[in-house]
């Protein structure tokens, strides 16, 4: 038997955290991941991940931490997506997710080298200690298909088809704890922003 919640704890614990990426992340999948949502595209992540971050990191008006992208994607947005610091989550999501601008894709593309990985780390230590960046996520990868506490298993098909999949008890979960998701997760984030200020 999974205890969620102690897995959502673990995964966004202090230890565990070195930039606001892995919690915007778990943000994507407790708002979005349902029974009939479970696969997600890297670039879709990202992209939400930079729609939810969007208000925090303008009001801030800096980055989150001295290697956090997020606050350097909306610049960028704001830039060329004709967008607004006033924009709405939609709004940005829309923006960013359809723009043809090469260097606003490729920031926000990197924004997942990692973190699709790294939320997931926490549960081998072991295994990946002295691993290159490369080789933890092949090996995350692979683990994250076969573990059942996983929240989702990776996929690497190719460079441009990266996705994850929420795993269905993690997927019922979330769908069936969503309201009080939402408030932990936001509480978890305004903690993780106030730190850095």
């Amino acid at each position: 038997m999974i205890d969620f919640d102690s897995e959502l704890s673990e995964m966004v614990a202090d230890k565990n955290l070195m930039n606001s990426y892995k919690l915007y992340f778990l943000k994507v999948l407790i708002i979005n991941a349902s029974k009939e949502k479970k696969k997600f595209g890297f670039y879709e992540m990202a992209c939400w991940m930079c729609a939810y971050s969007f208000t925090d990191v303008c009001i801030l008006g800096r980055r989150i931490r001295s290697f956090d992208k997020l606050y350097d994607a909306a610049v960028l947005a704001i830039e060329k997506g004709d967008l607004m610091q006033s924009s709405k989550i939609s709004e940005v999501y829309d923006a960013v997710s359809e723009t043809r601008d090469k260097e606003l894709r490729k920031l926000i593309s990197s924004l997942c080298n990692y973190v699709p990985y790294r939320l997931l780390a926490y549960q081998w230590p072991q295994e990946l200690r002295g691993k290159t960046d490369r080789q933890k996520n092949q090996i995350i990868e692979e683990l994250s298909r076969s573990e059942n506490r996983c929240l989702y298993s990776v996929y690497s098909l190719s460079e441009d088809e990266k996705s994850i999949e929420v795993n269905p008890e993690w997927a019922s979960y979330i769908a069936g704890n969503r309201r009080r998701l939402i408030p932990w997760i936001n509480q978890k984030i305004d903690i993780f922003v106030k730190k850095g200020q």
